[in-house]
């Protein structure tokens, strides 16, 4: 006889986390787990000079606190929680951390800080670190999809909503929580959610603080669970119908059986690799722009208009003229004037953004011919495809188009190792060096076996910023 299914799905959720360990997750779980490590840890390092690091260091500094974790670049000590604070925000801000379309959450720039901060504090390794980070993204992605894509229509940010729920579990798992631990340490996560709303992509720097505040959240979470605080339980008849009244509490246990264990894996086919320094619905239609580059002699001054057909959740950001860092990375406009103007991918990882790059004339010029149109049909299509046409016409007449798929390119659900690592290089070399960048890369593809994250710690390292 089959056992009985538990109905109370932060139980269930609990024993799931709880159960996992090195010896069960499954080679190809605990491959995409290591690959996750890295993404995060090459986007922590080209965020070391990024638009408010400099400010978040410096307050992390002036709090003192005990010496539990390391703060990079530097190396100077704090406490787990100001460690995580300062790297999740900076990685955060980039537009460059993985993210999780079917809930619209960004695991990783939370999860991996909190994880490498909390072991660094217990003196526990990689071993520690790859289950709870797998446990991490299984919950959050797993409620985040509750209220997709209701939530994000409101005007939500999913992550300031679910945001604490994959740093609560993955340091609770590392911290030796059992299950009921982690059942409330999700249960408090919900009980501190910001509701944070979507107007974030706006004039300041707020919206580097969201992983930041996310991971903090997360941590204080799961020690207080360890102290013996409860959590909510009205999750499903009370909580998520504030968030949205048209949610999936199925969701919550998809691909969790009756024994608490996972038989579906959001790491295998919910977490998608960005390689531009954009929000996430932009990807398709810049990936449709540089395919068309590829193919076509296709110059600024002869293009007469750059259409995008594209998803609802795309075409809401059609701003042409970004006024600074923060808008400009959720601009669909002045994006593909970019890749047109510059044949560039690597513009898109960041310097495309800077002062001097927003006042490019031509860039400015072309943005101005960018239509941007909502696709009923790739909506509805979203997320298990997410479409965008780009149609690109010129002077003389002749118009090229091309349809992309973000899901059918490998490199962003389904990455190599080779794929994460040129990523991470090219993020990373002009910072660490070759030699350290080949270290980092080596050690986490054997984070499994390091006793400590000493050695790993020290590559990341630099001497001054």
């Amino acid at each position: 006889m089959e056992p009985e299914r538990d109905a109370d799905p932060l139980r269930l959720l609990g024993r799931a986390a709880a159960a996992l360990n090195l010896d069960n997750l499954p080679p190809e779980v605990l491959q995409r787990a290591k690959q996750r490590v890295l993404d995060a840890l090459g986007c922590l390092v080209a965020g070391y000079e990024g638009h408010v690091a400099e400010t978040i260091r410096s307050y992390v500094l002036a709090q003192g606190g005990n010496a539990e974790a390391t703060l990079l670049p530097g190396g100077e000590k704090t406490t787990a929680a100001l460690a995580g604070f300062a790297h999740a925000t900076c990685i955060y801000g980039l537009e460059l951390s993985d993210c999780a379309p079917r809930g619209t959450v960004h695991p990783g720039c939370k999860v991996v800080p909190i994880a490498l901060a909390v072991a660094e504090r217990g003196r526990l390794g990689g071993a520690a670190v790859l289950p709870a980070l797998v446990a991490g993204y299984e919950v959050e992605i797993r409620f985040a999809r509750t209220v997709h894509p209701h939530a994000w229509y409101r005007g939500w940010k999913p992550l300031g909503i679910f945001g604490a729920i994959g740093p609560a579990v993955a340091a609770g798992h590392i911290m030796g929580l059992d299950a009921d631990g982690l059942d409330n340490a999700i249960g408090i996560a919900l009980n501190l959610a910001p509701m944070a709303t979507g107007r974030t992509n706006q004039i300041g720097s707020a919206k580097w603080l969201f992983g930041g505040q996310a991971c903090t959240s997360g941590l204080l979470a799961a020690e207080m669970s360890g102290h013996g605080f409860k959590g909510m339980r009205d999750v499903v008849g009370g909580w998520l119908n504030l968030v949205s009244e048209q949610n999936h509490p199925e969701r919550l246990t998809e691909g969790i059986d009756a024994q608490a264990q996972f038989t579906q894996w959001e790491l295998l086919s919910g977490v998608v690799t960005k390689y531009h320094a954009t929000i996430g619905p932009l990807v398709s239609p810049i990936e449709a722009v540089f395919s068309l580059l590829q193919q076509h002699d296709i110059r600024p001054e002869d293009v007469v208009e750059i259409h995008a057909d594209c998803t609802h959740r795309t075409a809401v950001f059609n701003k042409p003229h970004p006024e600074n860092e923060v808008t400009a990375r959720a601009s669909l406009p002045y994006c593909l004037a970019v890749a047109v103007c510059t044949r560039d991918p690597g513009q898109l990882l960041g310097a495309a953004y800077k002062p001097d790059a927003l006042r490019n004339e031509t860039v400015r010029a072309l943005a101005e011919k960018v239509r941007v149109t909502a696709n009923d049909e790739y909506e509805r299509q979203y997320p298990a495809r997410s479409l965008a046409r780009v149609t690109i016409r010129l002077r003389n007449g002749l118009a090229h188009s091309l349809e992309v798929d973000r899901s059918a390119l490998g490199r962003y659900l389904a990455p190599t190792d080779a794929d994460i690592e040129q990523k991470f290089r090219l993020l990373a070399t002009p910072v660490l060096g070759r030699d350290r960048a080949d270290t980092v890369v080596g050690l986490v593809g054997n984070l499994e076996s390091l006793s400590d994250l000493g050695e790993l710690l020290a590559a990341l390292r630099v001497s001054s910023t």
